[in-house]
Parts: C-alpha cells; structure tokens; sequence
C-alpha cells in the first residue's frame, strides 16, 4: 500500500501497536465517536511505529492529544489566518508561493522546513502540497512519528520525562514562557493518559 492510497485505512475494532491497543486508545481519545476512532487507530496500526513501552506510548498519545484537541481536528484551529506567522524560515527552506505552513497533522506540523524534511523522509512532496498532512490520515501520522524520532524524544519518552518532551515539541511552554498555562492543560492530559496504560503518577516532574 502507497502511502498516498492508504488514505483509504479504516481500522478495525481489534488489534494493537505494541503496548497500545483499541481499549488503551479508546480511553486516550474518549470524546470522539467509536467510528472516528477506530479510523485513527488504523491509520496508526498501519504506520508501522511500534513504541518501546508504555510511558513513551501514554508521552506520544498524550501530545497527540493535546495538539488535535483529542483527534477533533488536523488542522491548527486558527487556519488558515495564523499561516503568516510561520512564514519565516529557520533553514535553508523558503515557503512555496501561496503555501501557509500553519500546524497539521497529529503533532500539528508547523513551518516550511519541517514540512520539507518530512516529506524527503516520507517521499512525498509536502512542501508544495502541505495540506495532505491534514488530508491525508496516513500522512498526518507519520508526520508525527517522523518529528517524534527525528527530534529525539523517543528517549526521553520512554524514561517517562515528559517535560523533556514538551521542551522539544513547543519550548514556549517552558520556563514559564508564554505557553505556560497551555502547557499545565498538556500534563493534565499526560496524568490521564498515563491511567489509561495502568501507569501511575510521573516519577519525573512533568512540568517544563
């Protein structure tokens, strides 16, 4: 399956991603419908991306939460409006013409040089088509799983340390910056995604 066509996953009520399976993901997004849900878990059953135990599991569906507002959407809530704020480019990257890099996908990816690095890495050309992460299910997985391994955090994750984890996702959170507030919603959700693996509190401060 092409991961273009595979757009077309729909799930099944079964099965399961390593250590994560449909109960464990029903409890993690439980304010959307059962068939929703079984789509998004298919999307990921067939990603391929397998995490090493539970706490890196409850850290990567705990920020996939709280950037798609529990899998309500895969787009950034103020698209396109916000696209001019992440015109600017921190690498060699420069947008394409009438292209907004707003946040997409289940990490909600954001700006022109991650978008092109992760379609190199995906084989797709999302710097010129930067809505198929937000269109395409496939697509707005491995984008995730792509910035999740590409940046590290898949070590931090599954020691648990989900403060390391925000620092790399969106360091505005951190050190009391401007993200503050959002940032105590995000481990609100950490701790309740952690019971849905039998996980108790963090035994590393998750706070930034």
């Amino acid at each position: 399956m092409s991961l273009l066509s595979s757009v077309s996953v729909s799930g099944r009520g079964g099965g399961s991603v390593g250590v994560i399976d449909s109960n464990a993901f029903a409890c993690v997004f439980n304010t959307i419908d059962s068939s929703a849900r079984t789509k998004q878990f298919g999307a990921l059953i067939a990603s391929g991306w397998t995490p090493n135990n539970k706490d890196e599991a409850a850290v990567f569906l705990a920020h996939v939460y709280h950037e798609t507002d529990g899998l309500k959407t895969m787009r950034e809530y103020c698209a396109p409006g916000c696209g001019p704020q992440y015109s600017s480019s921190w690498c060699s990257i420069n947008a394409a013409p009438g292209k907004y890099y707003y946040g997409r996908g289940w990490f909600q990816l954001s700006y022109s040089c991650n978008y092109y690095n992760a379609g190199q890495s995906l084989g797709v050309d999302l710097l010129n088509n930067p809505d198929l992460v937000a269109t395409n299910l496939m697509i707005a997985v491995k984008t995730a799983v792509w910035f999740f391994k590409t940046n590290n955090m898949e070590g931090p994750a599954r020691r648990g340390d989900f403060a390391a984890t925000t620092r790399i996702l969106n360091p505005i959170e951190c050190n009391g910056g401007s993200g503050y507030q959002n940032q105590l919603t995000r481990v609100a959700t950490y701790r309740r995604v952690r019971q849905c693996f039998n996980l108790g509190s963090p035994t590393i401060n998750p706070i930034c």
